[in-house]
């Protein structure tokens, strides 16, 4: 038998993951208080407080002849304190009540789980976990009325990282030194902690140790000498998988050639050319150092994977690693490009290509660099919070379309709303005059984050807020739906209400998008920007692509249908049935549409490529589809291309934030649902409405005038970044593909 725990003490966070059932007084839920006038136990036994109403709601009879008289303190009474207020306030005692308990029904472990209870300096906190299988909780309270901090011991735990089980926030890796955490008043933390319970080991050296150079700079034997067949054969092929920024993990590498090399300063710059078992070559930027002695050693205990091999020289042994974790290596890149430097490689010329505001963006002195922490395909130093220089990885001969576009942007153009270009490190082969883009330098925006993190943020507040609310029938949103004549009436009073301020973000992201087109579509002499008519053979060559997408996203999702989650199934057929009517529309592409001008386009445009500043919004990334060739990047496109991507990533932010909350609610999936596609509606609604106004306004014909003419463009694009997705999903993530696949059955299709 489970003890009963009483929640109506101060701190009923300290007790509800307890081991046993939880219990309520009655009106404890609300927070109701006791009439301490009344004698014996007769305090607690007042009248429910229900409503704000006569005798809060508990009784229609004449107040004098009731047995107890409700509270009527001006605090605890019932005008102050009832249900019915609370069930409307989304952060009343009430709503939370119902989150916790439901937190708590997720989870064996508190019903089951043991207790161990930790034993922090601060007695004000109290701090335990609980365990029950695969499921281990840590929880953190804080008796005291003023905020306090603590220590935990926690390094039986080493290795996994704590959750916060309500906003689902990933907190640091626990590591076998104490864990610091900090309470507000009163305040607590559930943490779930997450990952597997392996010990923290101290990475060993490299096995291809014993590499003897004459001095620390020795670039000659190991680039060209002895030890070039050893880095190609051996540290380069173990190497190069464990870096974030290379794109071949899934390829088995059958060999490593160093294509060219040259020395920076005490550094190396080198192009690596790698040959798979299967598939076209890569080349790979690497920039090479080699540490000595205690900087040696920190370079290799913090970025143990960006070591190739141990190395001794006469000052004594160390590292040849990466470049891109030595200050002195980053700002010879900064110098380099100031100054308009050249380097001579073996087989070609580096060049340092000043921006036309570099000395502007770099002041007086230079900042000290730091790592960028959102590495993908490239690599990030900042220099204060003046400037971020980008390592472009994976090496194409041709213009770089972020390097190309940032320039023409910032130089050519009033558009504002970008990082400002700053300069460029460029190479350039001997044999074949071709050249390829090694690093950009941005002037560094301050800024409240990316546009996905910030929208999901606004979005689990829009969730808390409509949680407790039932979406009225008149305000449902519609099934199917054409967001070019939503777009056309704005939104109501009731919407904006419960929407809040995010649609006027959407909105002023619509204008920045709107003014982003106008300055990549303005007239040019300069024939890479230069707008074009698209020709019938482009037609032609668009539906051929949007055939060969949709006949592609079918197949997969046809051969998946059986892997597929049983909730998705009924949706996978639907879309299936109107594979005809997707064939149909896509190749209508072109047919009545007037305007046919291509331009410049961002090409890989998601609230992802935002960022979100104070007030205003940042675009940033232009590199294009990163799995793209670098001519299809470059391509000229119809600008309707970027707006049905950013559509569809409010889309996916809508239900992703819907999932989030539903880990921990799973029961409300049918009631949340509407509200998360109201919210997807409407912000698309916004956000189109102000791109069509911005455009409309400025002229020039560059993308459809005609609302019709316009939808129907934009539904071809918003269909084909659809079936793009859901061939991902499948792919990738088949719990998500219910998102692509709602987007799909969204539209339309006449």
């Amino acid at each position: 038998m489970h003890p009963l725990m009483n929640l109506s003490c101060p701190n009923r966070t300290s007790m509800l993951p307890f081991p046993g059932t939880p219990i309520l007084y009655y009106g404890d839920e609300i927070g109701m208080g006791d009439n301490i006038y009344l004698g014996d136990r007769n305090g607690v036994r007042t009248p429910m407080q229900w409503t704000g109403d006569r005798n809060a709601g508990f009784s229609r009879a004449v107040p004098a002849k009731l047995f107890s008289p409700p509270v009527m303190d001006p605090v605890w009474g019932y005008e102050a304190i009832n249900v019915e207020a609370q069930q409307s306030d989304p952060s009343s005692l009430l709503s939370w009540m119902r989150n916790m308990i439901a937190l708590r029904k997720l989870f064996r472990v508190f019903g089951r789980g043991s207790l161990k209870f930790l034993h922090p300096a601060n007695r004000k906190v109290l701090a335990y976990v609980r365990e029950d299988g695969d499921e281990r909780v840590l929880c953190v309270a804080n008796l005291s009325r003023f905020p306090q901090p603590a220590q935990l011991d926690l390094s039986e735990y080493a290795g996994l990282i704590p959750v916060e089980m309500l906003g689902y926030v990933e907190f640091p890796k626990i590591e076998k030194t104490p864990y610091p955490v900090t309470l507000n008043q009163y305040g607590f933390l559930w943490l779930e902690l997450q990952g597997a319970l392996e010990p923290e080991e101290e990475p060993e050296p490299p096995a291809n140790a014993g590499l003897r150079l004459q001095h620390a700079a020795d670039w000659k034997t190991v680039l060209s000498g002895g030890a070039r067949e050893r880095m190609e054969q051996e540290w380069l092929p173990a190497f190069l998988p464990k870096q974030r920024w290379f794109g071949g993990k899934s390829r088995q590498i059958t060999a490593t050639a160093i294509r060219d090399w040259g020395p920076m300063g005490d550094h190396a710059l080198a192009l690596v050319d790698i040959t798979y078992a299967e598939g076209d070559k890569d080349t790979y930027f690497l920039p090479l150092a080699i540490s000595i002695g205690a900087l040696g050693d920190s370079i290799f205990k913090g970025h143990a994977t960006a070591v190739l091999a141990a190395v001794a020289t006469p000052e004594g042994s160390g590292y040849l690693h990466d470049a891109a974790f030595d200050d002195e290596a980053a700002r010879e890149f900064l110098t380099l490009i100031g100054n308009t430097g050249e380097l001579a490689m073996q087989r070609g010329t580096v060049r340092g290509m000043p921006g036309a505001n570099f000395a502007e963006l770099r002041g007086n002195e230079v900042p000290e660099p730091r790592r960028g922490s959102a590495e993908q395909s490239n690599t990030s130093i900042l220099f204060g919070s003046r400037l971020i220089l980008k390592l472009f990885r994976r090496q194409q001969f041709g213009p770089n379309p972020d390097t190309e576009i940032g320039r023409y942007l910032t130089e050519h153009t009033g558009f504002r709303a970008i990082p400002p270009f700053a300069g460029s490190l460029e190479y350039q082969s001997a044999a074949t005059n071709e050249s390829s883009t090694l690093a950009m330098l941005q002037g560094l925006v301050p800024n409240e984050g990316d546009g996905w993190e910030w929208t999901l943020e606004d979005l689990q507040r829009y969730f808390e807020q409509t949680s407790v609310l039932t979406l009225p029938e008149e305000h449902f949103p519609r099934a199917s739906v054409s967001l070019t004549e939503l777009s056309e009436h704005p939104e109501s009073n009731w919407t904006r209400d419960h929407v809040g301020t995010y649609l006027d973000a959407a909105a002023l992201l619509g204008r920045r998008t709107a003014e982003m087109h106008l300055a990549l579509g303005r007239p040019t002499q300069d024939p890479a920007f230069s707008p074009e008519p698209m020709t019938e053979a482009d037609l032609a060559a668009l539906r051929a692509n949007l055939a060969e997408h949709a006949n592609m996203a079918f197949d997969a999702l046809r051969q998946n249908l059986s892997h597929l989650p049983a909730d998705v199934e009924e949706m996978s057929g639907l879309v299936l049935s109107r594979r005809r009517q997707v064939a149909e529309r896509l190749g209508r592409v072109g047919d009545t549409s007037p305007s046919r001008l291509r331009t410049r386009v961002h090409g890989d445009y998601h609230l992802g490529q935002v960022l979100r500043t104070r007030g205003d919004f940042v675009i940033l990334d232009f590199e294009g589809e990163p799995a793209r060739s670098l001519n299809e990047r470059r391509e000229k496109q119809s600008p309707i291309k970027d707006v049905a991507g950013m559509l569809r990533s409010f889309s996916y932010a809508a239900y992703s934030g819907l999932m989030r909350v539903l880990v921990r609610r799973p029961g409300d999936a049918d009631r949340l649902e509407p509200w998360a596609r109201l919210w997807e509606q409407s912000v698309c609604s916004a956000f189109l409405r102000a791109y069509r106004l911005t455009m409309k306004a400025a002229g020039g014909g560059m993308v459809p005038a005609e609302a019709e003419v316009f939808e129907q463009l934009l539904e071809i694009y918003v269909l084909d970044k659809a079936l793009y997705e859901l061939a991902y999903e499948l792919n990738n993530r088949p719990a998500w593909v219910r998102i692509p696949l709602a987007g799909i059955l969204a539209l339309p299709l006449r």
